[in-house]
């Protein structure tokens, strides 16, 4: 299976300015991104971004020793918007750099326990991980009823003239 993610412009420059905003404490920002698969039966799977919600403020836990770590009412409401709408959910954030960005350690070991949890209460959807960096992206996407998840082939700015972010290819 492959997959690849469009991100209407509008919606990239929101999710960017939200992540690029200081906190009081935490070192990075970090945000859900709502998605639909726009071709259920198809290779490569196109998974459609139709909205962004950053984190309180107030949800982000102190911890010296992550960029930022949010509390439960941040993933519980991350969770009733997936009941609500009936999307997946990706959890976005920034890399402060231009160039490909990666998962850290830090992300990897953290960040797909929590899309797992996401997985039950949207089983139709696709959920994931985006990581933008200045100028490019990362995407990894668990497809509905897909075991493993994959990295993403492509993640593509919706605009005139379109913009790709990134990928495998």
């Amino acid at each position: 299976m492959r997959a690849r993610v469009r991100i209407p412009a509008t919606l990239y420059a929101a999710a960017l300015a939200d992540l690029k905003r200081p906190h009081a404490f935490a070192a990075e920002r970090v945000g859900f991104m709502s998605a639909r698969v726009g071709n259920r039966s198809g290779d490569p799977m196109l998974v459609l971004a139709t909205g962004y919600e950053p984190v309180a403020d107030d949800h982000y836990i102190e911890d010296d020793y992550v960029g930022a770590r949010i509390n439960a009412d941040a993933i519980r409401a991350n969770m009733q918007r997936i009941l609500d709408t009936g999307e997946g959910s990706f959890h976005v954030h920034l890399h402060p750099h231009r160039g490909a960005p990666q998962l850290s350690r830090t992300d990897r070991r953290e960040i797909p326990r929590l899309v797992k949890s996401f997985r039950p209460v949207g089983p139709g959807a696709a959920h994931g991980i985006i990581v933008l960096s200045e100028d490019r992206a990362l995407g990894v996407v668990w497809g509905p009823g897909e075991p493993e998840p994959i990295e993403a082939d492509e993640i593509t700015v919706v605009e005139w003239p379109l913009r790709f972010l990134g990928g495998r290819r």
